[in-house]
């Protein structure tokens, strides 16, 4: 998962709480123990919940060189069927958003996230990272996991100042193919880098390890391309060349 070129961070994690509507809500989140200052990222989880696999992500992107915080939209719940899903997006409605918008603003304001901000969502969470990109224009990268809003516009598509990567699943129930498609050709329009890649013969949830649906290969290629994209639109800094190492110093 760690090409070779890439510095593994040393990183320490765990739950904090952050304001948001008045109200304290809980969020994972994890960040290199030395040096920075470094790009945030916003991590959004599908309708499960944050779930083991969510926090992983946190983990795995922290080692790289993020600051990482992913706000747990369902409060300390979460879902094993469809039908408690369903219940739990119901719950949550319109106050997914201000829950985003608190996490990008706990992590701008840190004195060791460098204000580049990037969002990444599954599912429900990458339906709420396209709204977010919508109405903000200090975001620079939003990657979205098969997950698009039900009736997304070309015109809010439009109004985002930041690119998009978006990784699908061919055989997703949830988010159809001539959605994805009408999503690709408004972006390509656009001509600002933005990437649509539809995964073959695969099922959403295809990057989630803890579930059925798991499928190595596109897990992989998408985290790959992932890794390539935020590096690219957050200008992380590339790790030291082998030259300039000094002995005895820890990257």
């Amino acid at each position: 998962m760690y090409p070779a070129r890439h510095v593994q961070y040393h990183s320490v994690s765990g739950y904090v709480q952050i304001v948001s509507d008045g109200h304290y809500l809980p969020a994972f989140w994890a960040h290199p123990e030395i040096g920075g200052p470094f790009p945030g990222l916003v991590l959004l989880h599908d309708y499960w919940g944050l779930t083991a696999f969510v926090r992983s992500q946190v983990r795995h992107l922290a080692e790289i060189g993020y600051y990482v915080i992913a706000p747990d939209l369902f409060n300390r719940q979460s879902a094993d069927t469809l039908e408690q899903a369903q219940t739990l997006m119901k719950q949550l409605g319109m106050t997914a958003l201000s829950h985003v918008v608190a996490a990008l603003n706990a992590l701008k304001t840190h004195n060791r996230c460098n204000g580049k901000m990037g969002v990444v969502g599954w599912g429900m969470g990458g339906r709420y990272g396209l709204q977010t990109a919508v109405v903000r224009d200090d975001l620079r990268a939003l990657v979205v996991f098969y997950g698009l809003p039900p009736e997304l516009m070309a015109a809010e598509l439009r109004m985002m100042e930041c690119p998009v990567l978006g990784l699908f699943a061919e055989k997703d129930t949830e988010t159809t193919l001539e959605q994805v498609e009408q999503v690709r050709q408004t972006l390509e329009a656009l001509n600002r880098g933005d990437e649509i890649v539809v995964y073959p013969d695969v099922e959403r949830g295809f990057i989630d390890d803890t579930r059925d649906t798991f499928h190595p290969v596109a897990a992989t290629d998408a985290w790959n391309r992932m890794q390539v994209f935020l590096e690219a639109q957050l200008e992380v800094s590339p790790p030291p060349k082998p030259d300039l190492f000094n002995p005895g110093r820890i990257y």
